[in-house]
């Protein structure tokens, strides 16, 4: 697929801010400090669409791919491929049809806390919830 070239992700990127070793201490972080996390939003440099998903176990973690807590994805997801993550502060969910909306927040900040001590990351926090970056355009 040309998307995923390094050609094609170069000509349409300006910067990637995320290498595969940094994906890693990510999710790695995020499955020991946040495995509780669902709604997660993943953005990929191959479509515009939104897949949704839940927190790597530390099992998904590869050294150069995350296996498949993304809803849709039918598998294993190379780093390099992932635009960008959003990690809402409060999940919004239905137990089952026609239940009541059940909102459940996320503990963010000591997710945070525990990734700032493996690395700097490019992270963008609003009210909603966090957004990390794999590529600036």
């Amino acid at each position: 697929m040309k998307a995923h070239n390094d050609k094609a992700l170069r000509q349409r990127y300006s910067v990637r801010l995320m290498s595969n070793h940094k994906w890693m201490k990510f999710f790695l972080t995020m499955a020991d400090y946040g495995a509780d996390f669902s709604g997660i939003e993943y953005r990929f440099t191959d479509t515009e669409r939104v897949f949704y998903g839940h927190a790597p176990s530390n099992q998904q973690v590869w050294d150069s791919a995350i296996d498949d807590p993304v809803k849709g994805c039918a598998g294993p997801v190379e780093y390099k491929h992932i635009e960008r993550i959003f990690i809402p502060r409060v999940y919004s969910y239905q137990p089952y049809e026609n239940a009541p909306t059940t909102h459940r927040d996320l503990n963010l900040e000591r997710f945070l806390k525990e990734l700032c001590k493996v690395g700097e990351f490019p992270i963008v926090s609003t009210e909603k919830g966090i957004e990390i970056l794999g590529y600036e355009t």
